[in-house]
Protein backbone atom coordinates (compact mmCIF):
# COMPACT_ATOMS: atom_id res chain seq x y z
CA UNK A 1 0.00 0.00 0.00
CA UNK A 2 2.83 2.37 0.90
CA UNK A 3 4.55 1.51 -2.36
CA UNK A 4 1.44 2.44 -4.32
CA UNK A 5 1.13 5.68 -2.35
CA UNK A 6 4.76 6.55 -3.10
CA UNK A 7 4.23 5.85 -6.79
CA UNK A 8 1.15 8.07 -6.87
CA UNK A 9 3.03 10.84 -5.09
CA UNK A 10 5.88 10.59 -7.59
CA UNK A 11 3.45 10.81 -10.52
CA UNK A 12 1.82 13.85 -8.90
CA UNK A 13 5.20 15.59 -8.56
CA UNK A 14 6.04 14.81 -12.20
CA UNK A 15 2.67 16.27 -13.22
CA UNK A 16 3.44 19.47 -11.30
CA UNK A 17 6.82 19.78 -13.01
CA UNK A 18 5.20 19.14 -16.38
CA UNK A 19 2.80 22.02 -15.72
CA UNK A 20 5.74 24.32 -14.97
CA UNK A 21 7.76 23.04 -17.94
CA UNK A 22 5.25 21.68 -20.51
CA UNK A 23 7.84 20.58 -23.05
CA UNK A 24 10.12 18.90 -20.49
CA UNK A 25 11.02 15.22 -20.55
CA UNK A 26 9.07 13.34 -17.84
CA UNK A 27 11.85 10.76 -17.59
CA UNK A 28 14.29 13.55 -16.74
CA UNK A 29 11.97 14.87 -14.03
CA UNK A 30 11.64 11.37 -12.60
CA UNK A 31 15.42 11.10 -12.48
CA UNK A 32 15.71 14.48 -10.71
CA UNK A 33 13.21 13.47 -8.00
CA UNK A 34 15.59 10.79 -6.72
CA UNK A 35 18.07 13.48 -5.55
CA UNK A 36 15.71 15.25 -3.14
CA UNK A 37 13.72 14.22 -0.07
CA UNK A 38 11.53 17.30 0.50
CA UNK A 39 10.40 20.30 -1.54
CA UNK A 40 11.03 18.42 -4.77
CA UNK A 41 9.26 20.76 -7.19
CA UNK A 42 10.69 23.99 -5.76
CA UNK A 43 14.27 22.71 -5.62
CA UNK A 44 14.19 21.21 -9.12
CA UNK A 45 12.72 24.43 -10.54
CA UNK A 46 15.42 26.49 -8.78
CA UNK A 47 18.09 24.18 -10.21
CA UNK A 48 16.73 24.62 -13.72
CA UNK A 49 16.75 28.40 -13.36
CA UNK A 50 20.34 28.26 -12.07
CA UNK A 51 21.28 26.40 -15.27
CA UNK A 52 19.95 29.24 -17.38
CA UNK A 53 16.54 27.70 -17.97
CA UNK A 54 17.91 24.65 -19.76
CA UNK A 55 16.29 21.24 -19.32
CA UNK A 56 15.94 18.22 -21.64
CA UNK A 57 12.84 18.46 -23.75
CA UNK A 58 10.62 15.60 -24.86
CA UNK A 59 10.56 14.90 -28.64
CA UNK A 60 6.77 14.70 -28.54
CA UNK A 61 4.33 14.92 -25.63
CA UNK A 62 2.79 11.53 -26.38
CA UNK A 63 5.78 9.84 -27.98
CA UNK A 64 6.45 6.21 -27.12
CA UNK A 65 9.79 4.93 -25.92
CA UNK A 66 10.66 3.65 -29.40
CA UNK A 67 9.80 7.00 -30.98
CA UNK A 68 11.97 8.85 -28.43
CA UNK A 69 14.87 6.51 -29.09
CA UNK A 70 14.55 6.93 -32.86
CA UNK A 71 14.38 10.72 -32.54
CA UNK A 72 17.60 10.69 -30.51
CA UNK A 73 19.24 8.22 -32.91
CA UNK A 74 18.35 10.41 -35.89
CA UNK A 75 20.08 13.43 -34.32
CA UNK A 76 23.12 11.48 -33.19
CA UNK A 77 23.59 9.50 -36.41
CA UNK A 78 22.98 12.25 -38.96
CA UNK A 79 24.06 15.48 -37.23
CA UNK A 80 26.38 14.97 -34.27
CA UNK A 81 28.22 11.73 -35.05
CA UNK A 82 27.64 10.91 -38.74
CA UNK A 83 30.72 8.63 -38.84
CA UNK A 84 29.96 6.52 -35.74
CA UNK A 85 28.73 2.94 -35.95
CA UNK A 86 24.95 2.73 -35.63
CA UNK A 87 24.94 -0.40 -33.47
CA UNK A 88 27.26 1.39 -31.06
CA UNK A 89 24.91 4.40 -30.91
CA UNK A 90 21.89 2.16 -30.32
CA UNK A 91 23.63 0.39 -27.45
CA UNK A 92 24.46 3.74 -25.82
CA UNK A 93 20.90 5.02 -26.18
CA UNK A 94 19.57 1.92 -24.41
CA UNK A 95 21.87 2.57 -21.44
CA UNK A 96 20.30 5.91 -20.55
CA UNK A 97 16.73 6.54 -19.41
CA UNK A 98 16.43 10.21 -20.35
CA UNK A 99 18.24 13.01 -22.17
CA UNK A 100 19.62 10.50 -24.65
CA UNK A 101 21.22 13.03 -27.00
CA UNK A 102 22.99 14.93 -24.23
CA UNK A 103 24.19 11.88 -22.30
CA UNK A 104 25.36 9.92 -25.34
CA UNK A 105 27.20 12.98 -26.66
CA UNK A 106 28.94 13.50 -23.32
CA UNK A 107 29.93 9.84 -23.13
CA UNK A 108 31.40 9.73 -26.66
CA UNK A 109 33.36 12.95 -26.15
CA UNK A 110 34.79 11.55 -22.93
CA UNK A 111 35.83 8.38 -24.75
CA UNK A 112 37.51 10.39 -27.49
CA UNK A 113 39.30 12.52 -24.88
CA UNK A 114 40.70 9.31 -23.39
CA UNK A 115 41.87 8.23 -26.89
CA UNK A 116 39.51 5.24 -26.88
CA UNK A 117 38.56 4.10 -30.38
CA UNK A 118 34.95 4.72 -31.43
CA UNK A 119 33.57 2.22 -34.00
CA UNK A 120 33.33 3.80 -37.45
CA UNK A 121 30.82 3.41 -40.26
CA UNK A 122 31.35 4.17 -43.92
CA UNK A 123 27.88 5.28 -45.04
CA UNK A 124 28.51 8.79 -43.74
CA UNK A 125 25.41 10.46 -42.30
CA UNK A 126 23.03 7.81 -43.63
CA UNK A 127 20.26 6.31 -41.50
CA UNK A 128 18.18 3.57 -43.09
CA UNK A 129 14.91 2.23 -41.63
CA UNK A 130 16.65 -1.10 -40.96
CA UNK A 131 19.04 0.69 -38.58
CA UNK A 132 16.39 2.24 -36.33
CA UNK A 133 14.70 0.88 -33.22
CA UNK A 134 11.66 -1.32 -33.83
CA UNK A 135 8.40 -1.25 -31.93
CA UNK A 136 7.06 -4.28 -30.08
CA UNK A 137 4.29 -4.67 -32.65
CA UNK A 138 6.85 -4.75 -35.47
CA UNK A 139 8.96 -7.34 -33.63
CA UNK A 140 6.06 -9.65 -32.85
CA UNK A 141 4.61 -9.51 -36.35
CA UNK A 142 8.08 -10.00 -37.88
CA UNK A 143 8.49 -13.21 -35.91
CA UNK A 144 5.06 -14.44 -37.00
CA UNK A 145 5.81 -13.74 -40.66
CA UNK A 146 9.18 -15.48 -40.49
CA UNK A 147 7.64 -18.45 -38.66
CA UNK A 148 5.23 -18.71 -41.57
CA UNK A 149 7.93 -18.17 -44.24
CA UNK A 150 10.36 -20.71 -42.72
CA UNK A 151 8.26 -23.37 -40.96
CA UNK A 152 11.12 -25.90 -41.23
CA UNK A 153 13.47 -23.75 -39.09
CA UNK A 154 13.33 -23.80 -35.29
CA UNK A 155 11.51 -20.79 -33.87
CA UNK A 156 14.30 -20.12 -31.39
CA UNK A 157 16.78 -20.07 -34.29
CA UNK A 158 14.61 -17.53 -36.09
CA UNK A 159 14.50 -15.36 -32.96
CA UNK A 160 18.30 -15.47 -32.73
CA UNK A 161 18.73 -14.50 -36.39
CA UNK A 162 16.24 -11.64 -36.03
CA UNK A 163 18.10 -10.35 -32.97
CA UNK A 164 21.37 -10.39 -34.94
CA UNK A 165 19.79 -8.24 -37.68
CA UNK A 166 18.27 -5.56 -35.41
CA UNK A 167 14.80 -7.11 -35.89
CA UNK A 168 14.72 -6.13 -39.55
CA UNK A 169 12.41 -8.36 -41.57
CA UNK A 170 14.17 -8.13 -44.95
CA UNK A 171 17.69 -8.75 -43.63
CA UNK A 172 16.49 -11.61 -41.43
CA UNK A 173 14.65 -13.15 -44.38
CA UNK A 174 17.80 -13.02 -46.50
CA UNK A 175 19.97 -14.58 -43.79
CA UNK A 176 17.48 -17.37 -43.10
CA UNK A 177 17.33 -18.06 -46.83
CA UNK A 178 21.12 -18.30 -46.93
CA UNK A 179 21.20 -20.63 -43.90
CA UNK A 180 19.14 -23.26 -45.73
CA UNK A 181 16.12 -25.35 -44.88
CA UNK A 182 17.51 -27.13 -41.83
CA UNK A 183 17.73 -30.72 -43.04
CA UNK A 184 15.56 -33.57 -44.29
CA UNK A 185 14.23 -34.57 -40.87
CA UNK A 186 12.81 -31.11 -40.25
CA UNK A 187 11.15 -31.13 -43.68
CA UNK A 188 9.47 -34.47 -42.86
CA UNK A 189 8.43 -33.15 -39.45
CA UNK A 190 6.92 -30.04 -41.05
CA UNK A 191 5.03 -32.19 -43.59
CA UNK A 192 3.31 -34.30 -40.91
CA UNK A 193 2.56 -31.29 -38.71
CA UNK A 194 1.00 -29.14 -41.43
CA UNK A 195 -0.67 -31.64 -43.79
CA UNK A 196 -3.43 -34.10 -43.04
CA UNK A 197 -3.89 -37.51 -44.63
CA UNK A 198 -7.28 -36.44 -46.05
CA UNK A 199 -5.55 -34.34 -48.70
CA UNK A 200 -6.54 -30.92 -47.38
CA UNK A 201 -3.76 -28.66 -46.17
CA UNK A 202 -3.99 -27.42 -42.60
CA UNK A 203 -2.38 -24.10 -41.84
CA UNK A 204 -0.10 -23.96 -38.84
CA UNK A 205 -0.93 -21.79 -35.89
CA UNK A 206 1.74 -19.27 -36.85
CA UNK A 207 0.36 -18.82 -40.35
CA UNK A 208 -3.14 -18.32 -38.99
CA UNK A 209 -1.91 -15.65 -36.61
CA UNK A 210 -0.11 -13.86 -39.44
CA UNK A 211 -3.34 -13.37 -41.38
CA UNK A 212 -4.33 -10.23 -39.48
CA UNK A 213 -5.57 -7.05 -41.16
CA UNK A 214 -3.76 -4.65 -38.78
CA UNK A 215 -0.19 -5.18 -39.99
CA UNK A 216 2.38 -2.69 -38.75
CA UNK A 217 2.94 0.11 -41.26
CA UNK A 218 6.75 -0.22 -41.24
CA UNK A 219 6.52 -3.98 -41.63
CA UNK A 220 4.05 -3.54 -44.49
CA UNK A 221 6.63 -1.40 -46.31
CA UNK A 222 9.32 -4.05 -45.77
CA UNK A 223 7.05 -6.81 -47.03
CA UNK A 224 6.17 -4.72 -50.08
CA UNK A 225 9.85 -4.04 -50.73
CA UNK A 226 10.63 -7.75 -50.50
CA UNK A 227 7.86 -8.65 -52.94
CA UNK A 228 9.01 -5.91 -55.34
CA UNK A 229 12.52 -7.33 -55.24
CA UNK A 230 11.16 -10.78 -56.02
CA UNK A 231 9.12 -9.34 -58.88
CA UNK A 232 12.21 -7.61 -60.33
CA UNK A 233 14.19 -10.83 -60.12
CA UNK A 234 11.39 -12.69 -61.84
CA UNK A 235 11.20 -10.03 -64.57
CA UNK A 236 14.94 -10.35 -65.20
CA UNK A 237 14.68 -14.12 -65.33
CA UNK A 238 11.73 -13.93 -67.74
CA UNK A 239 13.56 -11.40 -69.87
CA UNK A 240 16.64 -13.61 -70.08
CA UNK A 241 14.49 -16.59 -71.04
CA UNK A 242 12.64 -14.54 -73.65
CA UNK A 243 15.92 -13.39 -75.21
CA UNK A 244 17.16 -16.98 -75.33
CA UNK A 245 13.95 -18.24 -76.95
CA UNK A 246 14.01 -15.38 -79.43
CA UNK A 247 17.62 -16.14 -80.32
CA UNK A 248 16.83 -19.83 -80.79
CA UNK A 249 13.96 -18.96 -83.13
CA UNK A 250 16.18 -16.68 -85.21
CA UNK A 251 18.86 -19.36 -85.54
CA UNK A 252 16.27 -22.04 -86.31
CA UNK A 253 14.73 -19.97 -89.11
CA UNK A 254 18.11 -18.79 -90.39
CA UNK A 255 17.25 -15.09 -89.99
CA UNK A 256 20.01 -14.09 -87.56
CA UNK A 257 22.03 -10.97 -88.45
CA UNK A 258 25.83 -10.85 -88.30
CA UNK A 259 27.52 -8.32 -86.02
CA UNK A 260 29.97 -6.14 -88.01
CA UNK A 261 32.50 -6.21 -85.16
CA UNK A 262 32.72 -9.77 -83.79
CA UNK A 263 30.96 -11.37 -86.81
CA UNK A 264 28.71 -13.50 -84.63
CA UNK A 265 25.00 -13.96 -85.36
CA UNK A 266 22.35 -12.21 -83.23
CA UNK A 267 18.62 -11.41 -83.41
CA UNK A 268 17.53 -8.02 -84.67
CA UNK A 269 16.49 -6.90 -81.15
CA UNK A 270 20.03 -7.43 -79.79
CA UNK A 271 21.75 -5.20 -82.36
CA UNK A 272 22.29 -1.45 -82.61
CA UNK A 273 22.58 0.06 -86.10
CA UNK A 274 24.44 3.19 -87.14
CA UNK A 275 22.68 6.22 -88.59
CA UNK A 276 23.54 5.08 -92.14
CA UNK A 277 21.67 1.82 -91.56
CA UNK A 278 24.45 -0.29 -93.04
CA UNK A 279 26.25 -1.58 -89.93
CA UNK A 280 24.89 -3.36 -86.88
CA UNK A 281 26.70 -4.20 -83.66
CA UNK A 282 25.85 -6.45 -80.73
CA UNK A 283 25.58 -5.12 -77.18
CA UNK A 284 28.68 -6.95 -76.00
CA UNK A 285 30.93 -5.30 -78.60
CA UNK A 286 29.49 -1.88 -77.83
CA UNK A 287 30.10 -2.32 -74.10
CA UNK A 288 33.73 -3.28 -74.78
CA UNK A 289 34.06 -0.29 -77.11
CA UNK A 290 32.79 2.18 -74.50
CA UNK A 291 34.80 0.60 -71.68
CA UNK A 292 38.04 0.77 -73.66
CA UNK A 293 37.23 4.29 -74.82
CA UNK A 294 36.66 5.57 -71.28
CA UNK A 295 39.15 3.59 -69.20
CA UNK A 296 41.65 2.28 -71.75
CA UNK A 297 43.50 3.48 -74.82
CA UNK A 298 40.41 4.68 -76.67
CA UNK A 299 39.55 8.30 -77.35
CA UNK A 300 35.96 8.35 -76.19
CA UNK A 301 36.48 10.58 -73.14
CA UNK A 302 34.79 13.90 -73.80
CA UNK A 303 33.43 12.80 -77.19
CA UNK A 304 29.95 14.14 -77.92
CA UNK A 305 29.04 11.41 -80.44
CA UNK A 306 29.58 7.68 -80.85
CA UNK A 307 31.22 7.11 -84.22
CA UNK A 308 30.50 3.95 -86.19
CA UNK A 309 33.07 1.25 -85.38
CA UNK A 310 32.73 -0.79 -88.57
CA UNK A 311 36.03 -2.29 -89.78
CA UNK A 312 35.59 -1.28 -93.43
CA UNK A 313 38.22 0.01 -95.81
CA UNK A 314 36.38 3.32 -96.02
CA UNK A 315 35.38 4.87 -92.65
CA UNK A 316 31.63 4.99 -92.15
CA UNK A 317 30.37 8.59 -91.69
CA UNK A 318 27.48 7.42 -89.53
CA UNK A 319 27.17 7.49 -85.76
CA UNK A 320 25.51 5.27 -83.19
CA UNK A 321 22.38 6.53 -81.37
CA UNK A 322 23.09 7.74 -77.84
CA UNK A 323 19.58 6.79 -76.66
CA UNK A 324 20.26 3.12 -77.33
CA UNK A 325 23.50 3.34 -75.38
CA UNK A 326 21.74 4.91 -72.40
CA UNK A 327 18.63 2.72 -72.21
CA UNK A 328 19.55 -0.58 -73.90
CA UNK A 329 23.30 -1.19 -73.96
CA UNK A 330 25.19 0.40 -71.07
CA UNK A 331 24.68 0.03 -67.36
CA UNK A 332 23.84 3.06 -65.26
CA UNK A 333 27.38 3.31 -63.86
CA UNK A 334 29.02 3.12 -67.28
CA UNK A 335 26.69 5.72 -68.77
CA UNK A 336 27.34 7.99 -65.78
CA UNK A 337 31.10 7.67 -66.36
CA UNK A 338 30.62 8.75 -69.99
CA UNK A 339 28.52 11.77 -68.99
CA UNK A 340 31.15 12.74 -66.42
CA UNK A 341 33.87 12.63 -69.08
CA UNK A 342 31.83 14.95 -71.31
CA UNK A 343 31.30 17.33 -68.38
CA UNK A 344 35.02 17.40 -67.61
CA UNK A 345 35.83 18.19 -71.22
CA UNK A 346 33.40 21.12 -71.23
CA UNK A 347 34.77 22.47 -67.94
CA UNK A 348 38.43 22.10 -68.88
CA UNK A 349 39.05 25.84 -69.38
CA UNK A 350 37.24 27.05 -66.21
CA UNK A 351 38.94 24.31 -64.19
CA UNK A 352 42.36 25.36 -65.48
CA UNK A 353 41.61 28.92 -64.33
CA UNK A 354 40.58 27.73 -60.85
CA UNK A 355 36.98 28.89 -61.24
CA UNK A 356 35.40 25.46 -60.57
CA UNK A 357 35.11 23.95 -57.08
CA UNK A 358 34.67 20.18 -57.31
CA UNK A 359 33.71 17.35 -55.01
CA UNK A 360 36.59 14.91 -54.72
CA UNK A 361 34.21 11.98 -54.15
CA UNK A 362 31.96 12.10 -57.23
CA UNK A 363 33.24 14.84 -59.54
CA UNK A 364 30.33 17.24 -58.96
CA UNK A 365 31.44 20.86 -59.47
CA UNK A 366 30.21 24.41 -59.02
CA UNK A 367 31.32 27.55 -60.84
CA UNK A 368 32.77 30.17 -58.49
CA UNK A 369 32.15 33.60 -60.00
CA UNK A 370 32.92 35.55 -56.83
CA UNK A 371 36.68 35.61 -57.47
CA UNK A 372 38.55 37.03 -60.45
CA UNK A 373 40.49 34.31 -62.33
CA UNK A 374 44.22 34.30 -61.74
CA UNK A 375 44.97 34.56 -65.45
CA UNK A 376 43.14 37.92 -65.55
CA UNK A 377 45.27 39.21 -62.69
CA UNK A 378 48.47 38.13 -64.44
CA UNK A 379 47.34 39.78 -67.67
CA UNK A 380 47.16 43.19 -65.99
CA UNK A 381 50.54 42.94 -64.28
CA UNK A 382 52.80 42.13 -67.24
CA UNK A 383 54.96 45.28 -66.86
CA UNK A 384 55.52 44.60 -63.17
CA UNK A 385 56.43 40.98 -63.91
CA UNK A 386 59.02 42.15 -66.45
CA UNK A 387 60.61 44.56 -63.97
CA UNK A 388 60.61 41.90 -61.23
CA UNK A 389 62.28 39.46 -63.61
CA UNK A 390 65.17 41.92 -64.06
CA UNK A 391 65.82 41.73 -60.30
CA UNK A 392 65.54 37.89 -60.27
CA UNK A 393 62.24 38.06 -58.41
CA UNK A 394 59.65 35.42 -59.26
CA UNK A 395 56.70 37.74 -58.75
CA UNK A 396 54.24 35.44 -60.54
CA UNK A 397 54.89 32.61 -58.07
CA UNK A 398 54.42 34.92 -55.09
CA UNK A 399 51.19 36.25 -56.56
CA UNK A 400 49.95 32.71 -57.12
CA UNK A 401 50.65 31.80 -53.47
CA UNK A 402 48.84 34.90 -52.24
CA UNK A 403 45.96 34.18 -54.62
CA UNK A 404 45.68 30.63 -53.22
CA UNK A 405 45.54 31.90 -49.64
CA UNK A 406 42.80 34.38 -50.55
CA UNK A 407 40.80 31.63 -52.26
CA UNK A 408 41.07 29.35 -49.22
CA UNK A 409 39.94 32.15 -46.93
CA UNK A 410 36.92 33.00 -49.09
CA UNK A 411 35.86 29.45 -49.96
CA UNK A 412 36.84 27.72 -46.75
CA UNK A 413 38.03 24.13 -46.56
CA UNK A 414 34.70 22.26 -46.44
CA UNK A 415 32.69 21.66 -49.62
CA UNK A 416 29.17 20.27 -49.40
CA UNK A 417 28.33 18.23 -52.48
CA UNK A 418 24.83 18.89 -53.81
CA UNK A 419 24.71 15.73 -55.88
CA UNK A 420 21.71 13.82 -54.44
CA UNK A 421 23.49 10.50 -54.96
CA UNK A 422 26.68 11.62 -53.19
CA UNK A 423 25.93 14.43 -50.73
CA UNK A 424 29.33 14.08 -49.01
CA UNK A 425 31.23 16.79 -47.17
CA UNK A 426 34.81 16.88 -48.48
CA UNK A 427 37.91 18.88 -47.61
CA UNK A 428 39.30 21.16 -50.34
CA UNK A 429 42.75 20.97 -48.79
CA UNK A 430 43.45 17.23 -48.55
CA UNK A 431 40.52 16.12 -50.80
CA UNK A 432 39.36 13.60 -48.17
CA UNK A 433 35.85 13.13 -46.86
CA UNK A 434 35.19 15.05 -43.64
CA UNK A 435 34.07 12.60 -40.97
CA UNK A 436 33.41 14.21 -37.61
CA UNK A 437 36.40 16.15 -36.24
CA UNK A 438 38.50 16.30 -39.40
CA UNK A 439 42.30 16.48 -39.47
CA UNK A 440 44.02 16.79 -42.85
CA UNK A 441 46.53 14.16 -43.91
CA UNK A 442 45.65 11.88 -40.97
CA UNK A 443 46.74 8.26 -41.11
CA UNK A 444 43.73 6.17 -42.15
CA UNK A 445 45.44 2.77 -42.00
CA UNK A 446 44.55 2.31 -38.33
CA UNK A 447 40.93 3.06 -39.15
CA UNK A 448 40.99 0.42 -41.89
CA UNK A 449 42.48 -2.17 -39.57
CA UNK A 450 39.87 -1.53 -36.86
CA UNK A 451 37.02 -1.53 -39.38
CA UNK A 452 38.13 -4.86 -40.87
CA UNK A 453 38.60 -6.42 -37.43
CA UNK A 454 35.07 -5.38 -36.44
CA UNK A 455 33.64 -6.88 -39.64
CA UNK A 456 35.52 -10.15 -39.00
CA UNK A 457 34.11 -10.32 -35.47
CA UNK A 458 30.56 -9.49 -36.62
CA UNK A 459 30.69 -12.30 -39.21
CA UNK A 460 30.78 -15.03 -36.54
CA UNK A 461 29.01 -13.38 -33.62
CA UNK A 462 25.79 -14.61 -32.04
CA UNK A 463 23.09 -12.45 -30.44
CA UNK A 464 20.82 -13.41 -27.58
CA UNK A 465 17.19 -12.83 -28.66
CA UNK A 466 16.17 -12.07 -25.07
CA UNK A 467 18.66 -9.38 -23.99
CA UNK A 468 20.30 -8.57 -27.39
CA UNK A 469 23.79 -9.32 -26.04
CA UNK A 470 26.29 -10.20 -28.79
CA UNK A 471 28.98 -12.78 -28.07
CA UNK A 472 31.42 -15.19 -29.72
CA UNK A 473 32.51 -18.60 -28.45
CA UNK A 474 36.25 -19.06 -27.96
CA UNK A 475 36.23 -22.66 -26.68
CA UNK A 476 34.04 -25.20 -24.89
CA UNK A 477 30.86 -26.92 -25.97
CA UNK A 478 28.09 -25.55 -28.17
CA UNK A 479 25.59 -25.22 -25.32
CA UNK A 480 25.66 -21.48 -24.64
CA UNK A 481 24.09 -19.93 -21.55
CA UNK A 482 23.64 -16.16 -21.70
CA UNK A 483 23.99 -13.95 -18.64
CA UNK A 484 20.22 -13.43 -18.73
CA UNK A 485 19.63 -17.20 -18.46
CA UNK A 486 18.72 -17.87 -22.09
CA UNK A 487 20.19 -21.19 -23.30
CA UNK A 488 20.80 -21.69 -27.01
CA UNK A 489 22.75 -23.86 -29.45
CA UNK A 490 25.75 -22.08 -30.92
CA UNK A 491 25.41 -23.94 -34.25
CA UNK A 492 21.72 -23.66 -35.16
CA UNK A 493 20.80 -20.91 -32.62
CA UNK A 494 17.83 -22.95 -31.31
CA UNK A 495 16.57 -22.44 -27.76
CA UNK A 496 17.49 -25.62 -25.83
CA UNK A 497 16.40 -24.68 -22.33
CA UNK A 498 14.29 -27.85 -21.95
CA UNK A 499 16.19 -30.48 -23.92
CA UNK A 500 19.63 -29.22 -22.84
CA UNK A 501 22.35 -31.69 -23.92
CA UNK A 502 19.75 -33.94 -25.54
CA UNK A 503 19.79 -31.50 -28.45
CA UNK A 504 23.26 -32.70 -29.46
CA UNK A 505 24.35 -35.93 -31.14
CA UNK A 506 25.48 -38.68 -28.72
CA UNK A 507 26.35 -41.42 -31.23
CA UNK A 508 29.84 -42.91 -31.35
CA UNK A 509 31.67 -42.45 -34.66
CA UNK A 510 34.45 -44.74 -35.74
CA UNK A 511 35.69 -42.26 -38.33
CA UNK A 512 35.59 -38.47 -38.15
CA UNK A 513 32.86 -36.75 -40.09
CA UNK A 514 29.11 -36.18 -39.97
CA UNK A 515 26.95 -38.62 -38.03
CA UNK A 516 25.21 -41.18 -40.23
CA UNK A 517 22.46 -41.96 -37.70
CA UNK A 518 21.04 -38.49 -37.01
CA UNK A 519 21.19 -34.87 -38.12
CA UNK A 520 21.56 -33.33 -34.68
CA UNK A 521 24.22 -30.73 -33.92
CA UNK A 522 27.64 -31.70 -32.60
CA UNK A 523 28.43 -30.87 -29.00
CA UNK A 524 31.90 -29.48 -29.63
CA UNK A 525 32.42 -29.30 -33.38
CA UNK A 526 31.34 -26.18 -35.28
CA UNK A 527 31.32 -25.33 -38.95
CA UNK A 528 34.64 -23.89 -40.16
CA UNK A 529 34.47 -20.14 -39.77
CA UNK A 530 37.77 -19.26 -41.46
CA UNK A 531 36.19 -18.89 -44.88
CA UNK A 532 33.35 -16.74 -43.51
CA UNK A 533 35.82 -14.55 -41.64
CA UNK A 534 38.07 -14.11 -44.68
CA UNK A 535 35.13 -13.23 -46.93
CA UNK A 536 33.93 -10.66 -44.39
CA UNK A 537 37.46 -9.23 -44.16
CA UNK A 538 37.79 -8.90 -47.94
CA UNK A 539 34.33 -7.33 -48.22
CA UNK A 540 35.07 -4.85 -45.40
CA UNK A 541 38.45 -3.98 -46.87
CA UNK A 542 36.86 -3.34 -50.27
CA UNK A 543 34.22 -1.09 -48.68
CA UNK A 544 36.83 0.87 -46.73
CA UNK A 545 39.07 1.30 -49.78
CA UNK A 546 36.12 2.63 -51.80
CA UNK A 547 35.29 5.10 -49.02
CA UNK A 548 38.97 6.09 -48.50
CA UNK A 549 40.70 6.03 -51.92
CA UNK A 550 43.86 7.60 -50.48
CA UNK A 551 44.63 4.46 -48.46
CA UNK A 552 45.33 2.28 -51.52
CA UNK A 553 48.67 3.76 -52.64
CA UNK A 554 50.12 4.05 -49.14
CA UNK A 555 51.04 0.45 -48.48
CA UNK A 556 50.00 -3.13 -49.02
CA UNK A 557 48.10 -4.51 -46.05
CA UNK A 558 47.81 -8.25 -45.40
CA UNK A 559 44.82 -9.29 -43.32
CA UNK A 560 44.94 -12.67 -41.60
CA UNK A 561 47.82 -15.10 -41.11
CA UNK A 562 51.03 -14.56 -43.05
CA UNK A 563 51.72 -16.73 -46.05
CA UNK A 564 54.82 -18.89 -46.35
CA UNK A 565 56.42 -16.40 -48.74
CA UNK A 566 55.75 -13.50 -46.36
CA UNK A 567 57.34 -15.43 -43.50
CA UNK A 568 60.47 -16.13 -45.59
CA UNK A 569 60.75 -12.46 -46.56
CA UNK A 570 60.36 -11.41 -42.94
CA UNK A 571 63.11 -13.80 -41.79
CA UNK A 572 65.43 -12.58 -44.56
CA UNK A 573 64.83 -8.95 -43.63
CA UNK A 574 65.48 -9.75 -39.96
CA UNK A 575 68.69 -11.62 -40.87
CA UNK A 576 69.94 -8.72 -43.01
CA UNK A 577 69.16 -6.28 -40.20
CA UNK A 578 71.12 -8.41 -37.72
CA UNK A 579 74.08 -8.52 -40.12
CA UNK A 580 74.07 -4.73 -40.48
CA UNK A 581 73.92 -4.29 -36.71
CA UNK A 582 76.81 -6.76 -36.29
CA UNK A 583 78.92 -4.94 -38.87
CA UNK A 584 78.25 -1.60 -37.20
CA UNK A 585 79.33 -3.00 -33.82
CA UNK A 586 82.49 -4.39 -35.44
CA UNK A 587 83.31 -1.01 -36.96
CA UNK A 588 82.86 0.70 -33.60
CA UNK A 589 85.11 -1.90 -31.98
CA UNK A 590 87.84 -1.38 -34.62
CA UNK A 591 87.66 2.39 -34.24
CA UNK A 592 88.29 2.09 -30.51
CA UNK A 593 91.46 0.11 -31.11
Amino acid sequence: MSRQTGKAKEEDLIAQLTILFPDGDPAYFEHCLSYYQVDHVERIADKIFELGGYYPKAPHPRATKTEKWNAALRILATVLFPDTDLAYLRSLIRQFHHSHVEQVTTYILQQQHRHIHIPERLDFGQLQPADTFRSDAYKNQTLLLLYNDFPQVWKSSIRAVVAENNWDYVHSYDQLTALGSGGLLQRIRHFFLNWSFHGSPQASSSSMEVCTPDLDSELQLDVTRLWQRRACQQVLADQSLAHQLNQDDYHHLGQAITCDCCFDDYPFEQLVFCSQGTHGFCHSCLVHFVTEGLFGQGGLRGATRFACIAADAEPCPGCLPADDFEHRVLTADLWKAYELSVLEANLAIPMAQGMVVRCSACGYGELDESTTPFISIIGGTRPFLFVAHLFNWDLEKDLQLAYGRILQKRRGFAFQCRNPICGKLTCLNCLHAIRGLHACWENELDGMRLYVEKAMADAVKRTCPRCSLSFQKSDGCNKITCQCGYIMCYVCRKHIGKESYGHFCDHFRETPGPCKKCKRCDLYKTDPEEQTVQQAALHARREYMNAHPSVAPQMRITIGPQSRLDQIRKRRASSNRDKREGNSRLNVFLLKF
